[in-house]
């Protein structure tokens, strides 16, 4: 493997969610107003406005940023936040799937405090020790976020399926 392969095909990964994750989103968005599935549409709703919120944001908040690299971190994990807040109490209020909504909780949760070890591993501690483990799990959080908003797809297509091998079964 040739040296400083890996964080340039991470950097890579990192600018094709953020341009892609959005599209996708609104795939998922598209699919349930078709379906009619409200809690499923909810959720894919949200991640796509956080998203396009996000992609619209991101020049900006690093323009603001310019080599001081603790705004963005802040403002990163105050977003993950409150995605995790609305989720929670939609998940509360039967708006979105409670099964979706716990996963997503938990695939969410490395993120913020990641964003926070990357804050102090930079400045109060001037290490590097955060750089693979953020230009890996974030990607990783992102993608998974995103495909949850199709799992209700899967689970209605799991559902069918038993449905006909039951009637089929009679």
């Amino acid at each position: 493997m040739a040296e400083g392969w890996f964080p340039e095909n991470i950097d890579a990964i990192l600018w094709m969610i953020r341009d892609h994750a959005t599209v996708i989103t609104f795939i998922a968005v598209a699919v349930f107003i078709i379906l009619k599935d409200m809690q499923a549409l909810r959720y894919a709703g949200l991640c796509a406005v956080f998203y396009v919120v996000g992609y619209c944001l991101f020049d900006l908040i690093i323009e603001i940023d310019d080599k001081k690299y603790i705004f963005r971190y802040i403002v990163w994990t105050l977003n993950d936040i409150l995605f995790m807040a609305i989720l929670a109490y939609w998940a509360i209020k039967d708006k979105v799937y409670i099964w979706q909504s716990v996963i997503a909780q938990l695939v969410i949760l490395p993120a913020p405090l990641l964003q926070l070890f990357r804050l102090i591993d930079r400045h109060l501690l001037d290490l590097t020790y955060s750089e693979y483990l953020y230009r890996t799990i974030l990607p990783l959080v992102n993608i998974t976020i995103v495909l949850l908003c199709f799992a209700p797809l899967v689970m209605l297509f799991k559902k069918n399926t038993q449905v006909k091998k039951h009637s089929l079964s009679q």
